[in-house]
C-alpha cells in the first residue's frame, strides 16, 4: 500500500512538473498550436463571438467515446490539463480524454461571466453591476456542450477546471448547475470576495440539498494571501461539517505554492483524482 501512494504522489509531481514547464514554453497566447482544433461560436446566449479551442487524444479514434475536461480561463491552463491528461494518460495512470478550452475575450468580459449573481463584477467599482454566472453556465450547457457532443466521441461525464476567479464559477456551477458535470476542480479559488459571502452562501445550500451528488477537488498554495487561505479553509470546514455521502470532496495545500504557480502544479492531481479516483481515495489521503 505504501509503494502505491507514492507511485500515486509520484506519477502526479512528474505531470506537475512536466505539464508547468510546457506552459510557460507555450505561454497564454492567441496563438492556439496546430495540434489544437478551434472553434468560433456565434453564440446566443451571450450576444458575442466566443473562441473553443479542443485538445484530442493523441489516439484518437470514433471507435471509443471519451470523457471531457472543460477548463475555463486563459489558454495556459488548458495547454497545461491537456499536457497532464496526455502524459498520466501514456504512463496508463487515467484513461485519455478530451481537454476543451472556454478562454475569456478580456478582463470585463472575464469579470461578467466568472461572478456568481450575488456578488459585484468589480470590487473596485462602487456601482458594479452584479455577475452573469448564470448566463455563462447557460452559454456552456445549450451551446458549448452540445457543439463537443456533436463533434466528437463522449460519454456523459464531464468535468470542469478553473483557477482563481474560474475556480470561483466552478464551485457556483454545483450550486446553479448541480448535474452539469460529474466533477468540479478548483484550484485557488476566489471565495474570499465580498468577506465570503459565497462561503456563506454554500453552506446554506448544503445544509438544503442533502442528497447532491458531485466529485470536488480543491487546492490552494501554501504561500498564498491570508483572505484566500481563510476563506479556503471556511469552506473545507463546511464541506467537513455538511457535506452529503454522495458530495465526495478533496483539499489539498501545495507547499510553497503562491496564486500563480499552484493551478499549474495542482491540475494534475485533480485531474487524476476525476479520472482515478478509486486508488486516489484508497491510496492518497489529500484532505489534510
Amino acid at each position: 500500500m505504501k509503494k502505491r501512494t507514492i507511485y500515486t504522489i509520484l506519477m502526479a509531481s512528474i505531470a506537475s512538473l512536466i505539464s508547468a514547464f510546457a506552459t510557460f514554453i507555450i505561454l497564454d497566447t492567441s496563438e492556439t498550436p496546430s495540434t489544437y482544433d478551434t472553434y468560433e461560436i456565434e453564440s446566443i446566449v451571450l450576444q458575442e463571438t466566443r473562441e473553443l479551442i479542443v485538445k484530442k487524444p493523441r489516439n484518437y479514434t470514433k471507435d471509443k467515446q471519451y470523457a471531457v475536461v472543460y477548463v475555463l480561463g486563459g489558454n495556459s491552463l488548458t495547454y497545461t490539463v491537456a499536457n497532464d491528461t496526455d502524459l498520466l494518460s501514456r504512463v496508463g495512470n487515467i484513461p485519455e480524454v478530451i481537454v476543451v478550452g472556454i478562454p475569456s475575450i478580456d478582463q470585463k468580459t472575464r469579470q461578467r461571466d466568472l461572478t456568481p449573481p450575488f456578488l459585484k463584477q468589480d470590487l473596485d467599482e462602487t456601482n458594479s453591476p452584479l455577475g452573469k454566472g448564470d448566463n455563462f453556465l447557460k452559454y456552456i450547457e445549450n451551446e458549448v456542450i452540445p457543439l463537443i457532443d456533436k463533434n466528437y466521441k463522449t460519454i456523459n461525464n464531464r468535468a470542469i477546471v478553473g483557477h482563481s476567479r474560474e475556480g470561483l464559477l466552478v464551485f457556483y456551477s454545483l450550486i446553479a448547475t448541480p448535474n452539469l458535470f460529474d466533477t468540479r476542480i478548483a484550484l485557488s479559488p476566489a471565495l474570499w470576495r465580498e468577506d465570503n459571502a459565497f462561503v456563506k452562501r454554500f453552506d446554506d445550500y448544503l445544509t438544503g440539498n442533502p442528497k447532491i451528488k458531485s466529485n470536488i477537488f480543491m487546492s490552494m498554495g501554501g504561500n498564498e494571501v491570508d483572505k484566500m487561505k481563510n476563506a479556503f479553509d471556511l469552506t473545507t470546514d463546511v464541506l467537513t461539517k455538511k457535506a452529503p455521502s454522495n458530495l465526495i470532496w478533496k483539499s489539498f495545500y501545495m507547499p510553497n505554492a503562491t496564486h500563480q504557480t499552484n493551478h499549474y502544479l495542482t491540475a494534475c492531481i485533480g485531474v487524476n483524482y476525476f479520472l482515478n479516483k478509486k486508488e486516489m481515495q484508497s491510496n492518497f489521503n489529500i484532505n489534510d
